[in-house]
């Protein structure tokens, strides 16, 4: 076949379209397989006239792509036909999987109310809307105007007990099972199967794409309890950490995908609407029989908990959190795993030998992941260039972005090409949605993208030694670490800026920020502090954290004399007042020796007017080891603003800037926002002289630099 997509209308739940015939007829049983991760379901196949360039194409009902692993349409299902026994099926033993489109969890109480006390006949719904089952095939059946997923797990025909059958009349009995009835398969075939499993790709396929070496190691774990039984080295709780929006519950969601491909029995929870759950229901005297009515029938297999922190709240164990344990507990002789995704780290006890002693972190996407992530994102995405290539472009641009916050670019991108009536999504859609969009890391923080402020780095007139000099250190931070490496010197890990107010020292590192491609984050320092105990150091924790999951990142820290001032002799902070300055100054400098690493794409720059004023521990090689002056602009350096603009030529059409500059030369302490205030007077001068003014004359600069001459 050349593609295959959803359906649409009325096309029956359990066949599949192919394309190439004349008439639209029934046809023989089908097998349709997706070619990397061998995921298969067995169905009617119905034959439906071509369409211009339509030959041998498939058209899947949406369940049946997305329990394919091929949710978007794909290029490598494959469809065969098989061979069917004469004999029809008698009776079907069913596994509910749970409702469509919800994820998958493998529990009997999820069907309707009436299916459950048998006033619904789940054999008459089978039967009238399925043709061919197989065993371990997933077949779906509406009940009450919802799709319902099942797996068959056994087919018996007189007596046989056949791999796949016709459904009819004879067909009398269909049984639900749990998973624990079906158990994994033998050590032996799990084995096999397991080691046939193309695992990355497979966890890739289903949308989780870019961390093959994360996906890998789990299975290996998983393998070692699941199917060697090494009791001496196998962990039975298995933790994924990492922030919001990075994928975990995506992860979760293709593990459980891959593990049904391998016959290995799931049951998928949620932490908080498990929460939420014990806390109304009444029908169980405990948390604990609660979780056992949950887990009921897991004696093999794996239960994946997503957002397992709502059980673990502020550093405590809930109740429902305490019988987790005790349940992990007693796993030490069973091949049952317990996988949970956190964001929040878990107490101690929940964390020690024998519980969630396994954990993996599930970091923020290096350029590279976000390059796969992209790419797959985007592969069904029409686009003026190769996907590869705008990926790695995008990739390039996103520096701490998670794949949420791509996969937000990405639809920002689609919506601003059908702004502009086009039908493909061009390079220039991709500029307009970074500009709109940020790391989800620092949305509550003063923060700015790359893309947002490149032209505070262009305008930024004057300082040319001190912007080189700058360039050159972030450079060998961000992008030539290989070359100090070599050497075995470490970059630099913090700069100061001090020098008097007004000299654009953070405008100059907003810029600064821009031209390397850097998320930057400016903090005023004051407002760190906190009458609460604690609050303010947390806070400063807090700020590194979430600046070295938004990597590469610029910190800057305003004012930073406020919270690291110079220490008294008896070691408070803050001139001697109390310890509260000494224990932030404390903070600070653990954080600053955190990000002092070479793996850590985070740099610290600070700006002061009082550098006498900090304290020496800061200021020092290994944390803020580089000192700049912000010195006063001189009068060349306000001259020129590009190598090619002759300032005095572009402004002697309308007043003889000479003559300007001979009195701006008195004024040799003015800084870059005296400037700038000296401007914005004399507009308002020739506003008040004449309401519509289009022009600022000479007279009005003359009486605006007085003004301001008389300040200084």
């Amino acid at each position: 076949m050349k593609v295959a997509w959803s359906g649409q209308g009325h096309m029956p739940a359990n066949a599949v379209l192919v394309f190439g015939n004349d008439a639209q007829t029934p046809v023989q049983c089908v097998r349709v397989v997706h070619a990397e991760t061998q995921a298969a379901v067995v169905c009617a196949g119905w034959a439906a006239p071509a369409g211009p360039g339509e030959q041998d194409d498939l058209q899947l009902p949406p369940w049946m792509l997305h329990t394919l692993g091929a949710a978007q349409g794909a290029e490598t299902l494959h469809c065969e036909a098989l061979d069917v026994p004469e004999t029809p099926a008698t009776l079907v033993d069913l596994v509910p999987l749970g409702a469509y489109p919800r994820p998958v969890t493998p529990t009997a109480h999820e069907l309707p109310q009436m299916v459950r006390d048998n006033t619904l006949n789940l054999a008459e719904a089978v039967t009238r809307q399925i043709e061919y089952v197989a065993v371990g095939s997933v077949v779906c059946v509406v009940l009450l105007g919802t799709q319902y997923l099942f797996r068959v797990s056994r087919i018996t025909a007189g007596e046989a007990t056949p791999a796949v059958a016709r459904l009819g009349r004879h067909t009398t009995s269909v049984e639900l099972v749990s998973q624990a009835a079906i158990g994994p398969t033998t050590d032996s075939k799990l084995s096999s199967a397991w080691s046939a499993h193309p695992w990355a790709i497979a966890v890739a396929a289903a949308g989780f794409a870019g961390y093959e070496d994360l996906v890998n190691d789990v299975a290996f774990h998983l393998r070692l309890v699941l199917v060697e039984a090494s009791a001496y080295v196998a962990a039975h709780g298995l933790l994924i950490r990492g922030v919001r929006g990075v994928g975990k519950s995506l992860l979760l969601q293709a593990l459980a995908a891959s593990l049904a491909a391998v016959r290995v029995p799931v049951i998928h929870l949620e932490g908080m609407a498990l929460a939420l759950e014990a806390t109304v229901n009444t029908a169980f005297p405990s948390p604990s029989a609660f979780l056992a009515h949950k887990l009921r029938g897991l004696s093999a297999g794996v239960l994946l908990l997503d957002n397992a922190d709502a059980l673990f709240e502020e550093n405590e164990v809930s109740p429902l959190g305490r019988s987790l344990l005790h349940v992990l507990d007693g796993l030490a002789n069973r091949r049952v795993v317990v996988v949970a995704t956190v964001t929040e780290p878990l107490p101690g006890a929940a964390t020690r030998v024998g519980r969630f002693e396994r954990s993996f972190d599930l970091a923020v996407p290096t350029e590279t992941v976000r390059a796969a992530v992209l790419a797959r994102r985007l592969a069904s995405t029409a686009l003026d260039a190769p996907v590869a290539d705008v990926a790695r472009r995008a990739a390039a641009a996103t520096g701490g972005y998670v794949p949420k916050d791509l996969a937000r670019l990405c639809r920002h991108a689609l919506a601003a090409s059908k702004h502009r009536g086009a039908a493909i999504v061009a390079w220039q859609d991709f500029v307009k949605a970074l500009g709109s969009t940020s790391p989800s890391q620092l949305q509550s923080l003063n923060v700015q993208s790359p893309a947002s402020a490149l032209a505070a780095w262009t305008q930024f007139a004057g300082y040319v030694r001190l912007k080189e000099r700058l360039l050159e250190l972030i450079s060998y931070r961000f992008e030539r670490k290989e070359a100090l490496a070599a050497l075995g010197v470490q970059s630099v890990s913090g700069i100061l800026l001090y020098g008097p107010s007004g000299c654009g020292k953070t405008t100059l590192v907003r810029g600064l920020a821009a031209k390397c491609n850097a998320n930057f984050v400016r903090v005023q320092s004051s407002d760190l502090m906190s009458k609460y105990f604690g609050e303010t150091e947390k806070a400063i924790r807090d700020l590194f954290a979430r600046a070295r999951s938004s990597a590469p990142c610029i910190l800057f820290f305003d004012e930073l004399d406020s919270i690291a001032e110079k220490r008294a002799f008896g070691g408070s902070g803050g001139g001697g007042s109390s310890s509260v300055y000494a224990r932030v100054l404390s903070t600070l400098l653990n954080e600053m020796d955190g990000v002092g690493g070479q793996t850590a794409e985070v740099i610290v720059m600070a700006a002061t007017n009082r550098k006498d004023a900090l304290d020496a521990a800061l200021v020092r090689p290994g944390r803020i080891d580089q000192a700049l002056h912000a010195i006063f602009a001189s009068y060349t350096a306000r001259m020129p603003l590009a190598a090619d603009v002759d300032l005095r030529a572009l402004a002697a059409t309308t007043f003889d800037l000479s003559r300007d500059l001979s009195k701006m030369q008195r004024a040799a302490q003015m800084t870059g926002a005296d400037i700038g205030a000296i401007c914005k007077t004399a507009a308002f001068n020739a506003l008040r002289a004449n309401e519509g003014a289009a022009v600022v004359a000479m007279a009005h600069f003359t009486a605006a630099i007085t003004a301001r001459l008389e300040r200084v």
